[in-house]
């Protein structure tokens, strides 16, 4: 995925209300809401067997978020907008200093840092944000994207798996490891199970997504198919 489409997903998605964890609670062990029956048409037009959705653990979560914590992280996104993003980094530096258990702030000064090449501390900007909050989906696909762009295909992979068993259907980690799997590590059939199950996830038909599973399915050999 492309950078600005990460970052109006981190600015536009993640509210600072649901980016912290709660005092006391079991950092890896998110609360599980109930899930959601769908059932939706496979690539070749056959309805697939209903799947149980499960929610966003992440957006679930409902802590207590000072207002001065607010106000800054407000400045912050304002400046990442305007592309500041020495001030970006400055403020939410300090918003990880005072409020260090809330985990956005954490992933937004990652994307300053990787936009002013500070590689290493964006590496651990991310690490640090799954660390706090290990709901943040956010922080897994930044992270996993990160890895990806660096060549780093084994660690991306195993973020985006960390991410999927925090959330089972969480759609960017299917569809960025069916990316992964599909154009970098030649993994095809895993490629196409992943992209599978995001057709199923997605509440409307993705023709990108249609074309890809189309294409994996011409390409993969009849034995690999039969046995999926």
């Amino acid at each position: 995925m492309a950078f600005i489409n990460r970052l109006l997903l981190v600015l536009l998605l993640v509210l600072l209300a649901a980016c912290a964890t709660t005092p006391g609670e079991d950092k890896k062990k998110p609360a599980k809401p109930e899930p959601e029956v769908v059932s939706t048409p496979e690539a070749g037009g056959d309805t697939a067997a209903p799947l149980e959705l499960i929610p966003n653990p992440y957006l679930a979560q409902k802590p207590s978020v000072p207002g001065k914590a607010k106000q800054e992280f407000a400045k912050a996104l304002a400046a990442m907008n305007a592309k500041q993003w020495k001030q970006a980094e400055g403020l939410l530096g300090l918003l990880t200093e005072t409020w260090p258990d809330l985990s956005g702030p954490w992933v937004n000064l990652g994307i300053a840092q990787e936009q002013l090449q500070e590689f290493d501390a964006a590496e651990l900007s991310y690490q640090k944000a799954i660390e706090v909050n290990p709901a943040n989906d956010d922080a897994y696909e930044q992270l996993g994207v990160f890895y990806r762009e660096r060549g780093r295909f084994q660690e991306a992979e195993k973020t985006y798996l960390a991410a999927l068993e925090v959330w089972p259907h969480n759609p960017e980690a299917h569809r960025n490891l069916g990316i992964l799997y599909d154009l970098y590590m030649g993994k095809f059939a895993e490629a196409l199970q992943h992209y599978k199950l995001l057709a199923q996830i997605l509440p409307e038909e993705d023709r990108q997504l249609q074309g890809w599973i189309l294409d994996l399915e011409r390409r993969l050999p009849a034995s690999e198919e039969a046995s999926e």
